[in-house]
């Protein structure tokens, strides 16, 4: 094998520093300009030079070079781990040819063996946290890279050793290399051919299924759209020359005949409902007179004549949720004259896209004009709001086909940015393109076949490497038998020649790889319905029975007193005084009395929660005055019990003098589910703080206060600096413990009204409002709150946890936390990029050592 060499030539001694140079700057290089094998998996040339440097200036000079060669591999995967690996290749490499005197190429094999591939496998699968299959790709061609490497650095030396002459070689050193070249050359070139065909397939493959579904899905989504529209126009071709009433009985026909309708509705030219099915919503609320005229698509209807499909709106029918709907204007003499408009449902278009996307885990996302989200798969993604990817490029690729590739993250491999890329497809829908259509097709499971074959055939190469360099170090020696053999035939021959009277022998030879939650309230707004339906019915007949049969009331008496008496909902008279003069027992039991005599003759204002009593007396003196109403209270009972009921009431007479009569049944489940839902929706469960989402509510509120009082506002983003140890080491019932007590410190540490928001995991928000007009004394006023905030949060933690085992029951914790701080005035930024810039500030503060208030400024962002 050949040896390792050292220049000691003093004339060449004043040139080694150069030529260390030289070879660190072609290490380099060679880590630059690397030869692609598979996407995001390259050969790097660099440890070529490092093993040059090694073999002409000796183990500690080669490591060195090893390090600075490394050293750009920082650049390229911002992670150390590759600069580890090679300079432990160089440095035990020295050591194997130096000390045990084997061949580099040799040497090299047994590093990457022993040392090298369970340093990449922990390197890259445990601290990284890259997949399995991605850890096997990047062992086994690290290994094949570094012998390649090895091989390539040997047969340099040998071409210089060759033609200077300076440095002697041995013959079998020549045919062991290049037998070992010429079979592993040629096979990287072929893997590398092979593995860019595999990756072009399975590139055409995505675009060419993701065109596919998505013309299907747009062709679908078209005919689907056409048809509601059609079914919409011809409503609005009816009602131009057939009144209100008469349009009823069309609505009702149409939305029985279409699930796809939730509701149909006729506006008038000032957008107010003539005609509606159904009659009453969700709540039992009727829908005839309900006005519509401050939505944003009536100037486009006036202005297009043309039906459309409307942008996702909050619904204010029944419910308050999420809503789409096809409308058509409705033509008088050519003129606008009001519109049809039919509540769409959904289901049918989510149940196509779930189908349609489900075989390769495709993502689809429904968007409005406005680019607000309709329907989508996406878990990260919210009705109504715009569509977020996060930080990363979208690439366009040919026609129709785009690549959404996420920013490269610090410490993770590169190839992870294309397996969490998707392939996107988008593509209008509607006459008018009102909305769009986009499907991603996600990389990660066409990456994991691919990685299976690379790792294949990257397994299949390090076998053929190992078996040629094993049969080249065998044929090697074959080859150079006979001239060993003959070497020592020939030692001393003449003295041999001249003594020995024997024949010499000469030798021989012969070379030649929810919907159970959706389905809930369903049912109980189905349920609600009915209820209201009845007792709406129960109310009409009484008013009717009142009015013009008082006679033969009289005569039923007995009758209407049974009724009175078991009915389950809450009958009341009130006099003009607000003076209870009749309830039945199902009201009693609402007020906790335990009979009439007990409340008769009081005053029902009295029983009225204090912040309700105002509305309650409004209610009395119109339906007083005529009206029948209806009305949501709180009332107080008599025992203390606090009851929400829903009064529908309507005037009578009574002895000649009008009094108020109402129908009144208990809402307080449903209240109190509303407001669990509301309190899941816009509260954070652990903290009570509020949450994300309406952190962004208070804060286009608060832009809006600031813009018209010209009073700077300030957002501060809180990270806790040691919060991670915490969890590591007594769990995440202590991180909860922690995370409660640092919301009571924020909120402690503000006033009343500022906003303090747990923003996700241990960030959170902080929004100062109202400050001062003037900048420099906000900036002042902040920095004195973000700094009281700082030393509180910076003060030990006593978390007391349950004991278990032999743990502690009372853990002391001191934590900190870096605060980045924007001040904004009005709405001169959007608020996307408010907190984007507290989110930079924070992270500058956390770089300039953690326990620190950042404010943001544009030249540091």
């Amino acid at each position: 094998m050949m040896q390792s060499w050292t220049v000691n030539d003093e004339t060449k001694r004043k040139y080694s520093i150069l030529l260390l140079l030289a070879l660190v700057l072609a290490g380099l290089a060679g880590n630059y300009f690397s030869f692609p094998v598979f996407f995001n998996i390259d050969f790097l040339f660099g440890s070529v030079f490092a093993l040059l440097a090694l073999q002409c200036f000796g183990r500690r000079w080669g490591t060195l070079a090893a390090a600075l060669i490394a050293s750009y591999t920082f650049v390229l995967w911002a992670h150390p781990y590759a600069i580890v690996i090679m300079t432990a290749e160089v440095a035990l490499v020295g050591t194997l040819t130096r000390r045990f005197k084997l061949g580099l190429v040799l040497a090299d094999t047994l590093y990457w063996l022993i040392v090298g591939m369970p340093l990449v496998l922990v390197f890259y699968h445990f601290v990284m946290k890259m997949p399995l299959n991605a850890s096997n790709v990047m062992m086994i061609k690290q290994a094949v890279n570094g012998i390649a490497n090895a091989l390539l650095a040997n047969l340099l030396l040998i071409a210089f050793a060759l033609r200077s002459r300076t440095r002697p070689t041995s013959f079998r050193e020549i045919i062991y290399s290049l037998l070992a070249a010429f079979v592993l050359f040629p096979a990287l070139l072929l893997l590398a051919l092979d593995g860019r065909a595999d990756f072009a397939a399975t590139d055409h493959t995505i675009r060419t299924e993701l065109l596919q579904d998505a013309r299907r899905l747009n062709w679908y989504l078209e005919t689907w759209i056409s048809n509601r529209k059609s079914a919409v126009q011809s409503l609005a071709l009816m009602a131009s020359s057939q009144s209100a009433p008469a349009m009823q009985a069309h609505l009702e026909q149409a939305q029985r005949a279409d699930p796809n309708f939730l509701r149909v509705g006729l506006m008038d030219s000032q957008a107010t409902v003539t005609a509606y099915y159904p009659l009453a919503d969700a709540l039992g609320r009727a829908t005839i007179g309900k006005n519509f005229a401050d939505r944003p698509y009536i100037a486009d209807l006036k202005r297009t004549l043309q039906p459309m499909v409307s942008e996702v709106l909050l619904d204010r029918v029944g419910l308050p949720g999420p809503m789409v709907a096809v409308r058509a204007p409705v033509l008088v003499a050519g003129h606008y004259g009001g519109y049809v408009t039919g509540i769409l449902s959904l289901r049918q278009i989510r149940e196509q896209l779930d189908q349609s996307t489900s075989s390769h885990s495709m993502l689809y996302t429904l968007l409005d004009k406005n680019g607000h989200i309709i329907l989508s798969n996406r878990p990260d993604q919210a009705v109504m709001l715009p569509m977020q990817r996060g930080p990363g490029e979208l690439n366009r690729l040919d026609a129709g086909i785009s690549q959404w590739v996420p920013l490269a993250r610090p410490g993770r491999s590169i190839s992870e940015r294309w397996r969490d890329s998707f392939y996107v497809a988008q593509s209008p829908i509607g006459k008018l393109s009102e909305w769009q259509l986009i499907l991603e097709q996600p990389v990660a499971p066409f990456q994991s076949a691919l990685f299976e074959s690379y790792t294949r055939h990257l397994i299949e190469l390090f076998v053929l490497l190992l078996g040629a360099l094993a049969l080249a170090e065998w044929l090697s020696r074959r080859m150079t038998r006979t001239v060993d053999i003959l070497n020592v035939l020939t030692h001393d021959l003449p003295r041999r020649l001249g003594t020995d009277d024997q024949e010499i022998a000469w030798p021989q030879t012969a070379i030649i790889e929810t919907n159970h939650l959706i389905g809930h309230f369903r049912e109980m707004s189905e349920l609600l319905t009915v209820q209201f339906d009845e007792v709406q019915t129960a109310n009409e007949m009484l008013e009717q029975r009142v009015q013009e049969q008082t006679a033969a009331l009289q005569a039923n008496q007995l009758q209407l007193q049974t009724i009175f008496q078991t009915e389950p909902e809450c009958i009341k008279i009130v006099d003009a005084q607000g003076r209870l003069l009749q309830m039945n027992p199902a009201g009693l039991a609402m007020i906790q009395a335990d009979s009439l005599e007990q409340v008769r003759g009081q005053s029902v204002f009295d029983l009225v929660a204090p912040e309700h009593r105002a509305a309650f007396t409004a209610f009395h003196q119109r339906v007083l005055a005529g009206e029948t109403l209806q009305l949501q209270f709180e009332v107080i009972g008599l025992k203390g019990g606090r009851r929400w009921l829903e009064s529908h009431a309507t005037p009578m007479l009574e002895q000649g003098q009008r009094v108020h009569l109402a129908v009144t049944h208990d809402i307080t489940e449903r209240r109190q589910m509303q407001e669990q839902m509301r309190q899941l929706a816009f509260y954070d469960p652990l903290t009570q703080l509020p949450n994300r989402r309406l952190l962004g509510d208070r804060l286009g509120q608060t832009m809006a206060a600031s813009k018209r009082s010209g009073n700077f506002c300030a957002l501060m983003m809180l990270d806790l600096d040691n919060f991670k140890p915490l969890n590591d080491q007594h769990g995440h019932l202590a991180g909860d413990k922690l995370l409660v007590e640092v919301a009571r410190r924020l909120s402690a540490g503000v006033r009343e009204i500022d906003t303090v928001t747990r923003y996700g995991g241990d960030e959170f928000v902080v929004m100062l409002g109202a400050l001062d007009t003037d900048l420099a004394t906000s900036t002042a006023q902040t920095a004195i709150i973000a700094e009281k905030i700082r030393l509180s949060l910076a003060e030990p933690y006593l978390l007391w946890l349950p004991p278990e085992g032999q743990g502690p029951d009372r853990v002391e914790h001191h934590c900190s936390a870096s605060i980045g701080v924007v001040l904004f005035l009005g709405t001169q930024a959007p608020p996307e990029d408010i907190l984007k810039w507290a989110d930079q500030a924070m992270y500058q503060a956390k770089d300039a050592g953690r326990n620190r208030v950042q404010f943001f400024t544009p030249q540091r962002a």
